[in-house]
């Protein structure tokens, strides 16, 4: 059935301990305190210079105290200056601010500065840091604006982030230039046959320039314990470009969308209507003639006799285009290669269509 996603499998593979959060309420608060410690600036990059801080790290400063500068920062300070960031990060101190100084005071362009007073673990006094160094059109969406909306909206609800296995907590992340969630709801799902479709979005945001706000809702099939989504369908997705006006068209566009996703207790009888076509469509009644009524070469043999074989043993009626579709994406599951695995799952999906 549908689609597989795979940006929260991501997420939850390569986050570290440290990024992620047992819960929304945690989340809320890492990202509000976040907020309350931050500060922008609208800076010439004339204004701007660049040291060696005590700890022998690259320090900004202008009008202000000097602020640590972020290794994201860094290569956005490097960008800014028609520098190459990762040529520089081989180079010593003084040669990457001689550079850098050079490049500054040659520019005729504004930046707006994005600096955090940091506290680190076991020490009295906070720290400021440098953590993005944008263009003077960025339209900062605030990560705390985000979650905050989230939770209002699922305040009540049965929305949840799905269960995962291995390195749990999973669906809830945030690090020093971004955030993602990924939620759940089995609440008033659709019951078709053997099909029984939650909801789930996708939400993600960067306050530094690293990713647009984004959410992607969708209706799925299965969820496994590493945050693959199986069987999506009626994918929606919505990005916000930070520019002047991204967060005007977070609370005028991405609010509205989000709350009539989370709110919503009935699905359209379109998607029934979908469903149920794709149940009634008898393909065939043997893999030989299934194979005889789809285009060459669209599947293989063992192919079609493998979906015949996962599709019976979960119970589907695989003669017809729904049950050998879920057949397939049964197989596809225990596909070890990624790229052949998804292969399989965009033609099964394409069945559907």
């Amino acid at each position: 059935m549908g689609s597989n996603l795979y940006a929260a499998h991501r997420q939850w593979a390569v986050r570290p301990p440290d990024e992620r959060f047992p819960n929304l309420e945690a989340l809320r608060e890492f990202t509000k305190f976040r907020k309350t410690a931050s500060l922008e600036f609208h800076r010439d990059l004339q204004q701007i210079k660049v040291s060696v801080s005590p700890e022998e790290a690259i320090a900004i400063n202008g009008s202000s105290e000097p602020a640590i500068v972020s290794n994201w920062a860094f290569g956005q300070l490097c960008s800014s200056v028609g520098a190459p960031a990762r040529y520089l990060r081989t180079l010593p101190p003084e040669i990457v601010l001689e550079c850098l100084n050079h490049g500054l005071n040659r520019s005729d362009r504004e930046c707006k500065l994005l600096i955090r007073h940091v506290q680190p673990e076991g020490e009295v006094h906070a720290e400021r840091w440098a953590a993005a160094l944008t263009g003077p059109e960025y339209g900062r969406i605030w990560d705390a604006d985000v979650v905050d909306t989230l939770s209002g909206a699922i305040e009540g609800s049965s929305w949840h982030p799905p269960l995962a296995y291995g390195r749990e907590p999973g669906g809830l992340y945030a690090s020093d230039r971004d955030m993602f969630v990924f939620m759940v709801s089995d609440e008033n799902s659709v019951e078709i046959g053997n099909a029984r479709l939650g909801r789930g979005f996708f939400c993600w945001n960067s306050e530094t320039g690293s990713a647009t706000f984004g959410l992607t809702t969708f209706l799925y099939n299965y969820v496994c314990g590493n945050h693959i989504v199986w069987g999506a369908e009626q994918i929606e997705e919505l990005r916000i470009i930070h520019r002047n006006r991204a967060l005007n068209r977070f609370y005028s566009d991405a609010i509205p969308v989000m709350n009539r996703f989370i709110e919503n207790r009935s699905l359209e009888d379109a998607i029934k209507d979908s469903v149920s076509r794709a149940m009634e469509r008898r393909i065939g009644d043997s893999p030989d003639e299934i194979l005889k009524r789809l285009q060459p070469q669209q599947f293989t043999k063992g192919e079609i006799e493998k979906a015949w074989a996962y599709g019976t043993t979960e119970g589907e009626d695989v003669r017809t285009a729904w049950g050998l579709v879920q057949g397939l994406t049964a197989f596809a599951r225990n596909i070890p290669h990624i790229d052949k695995r998804v292969n399989l799952e965009r033609r099964a999906g394409a069945l559907l269509n």
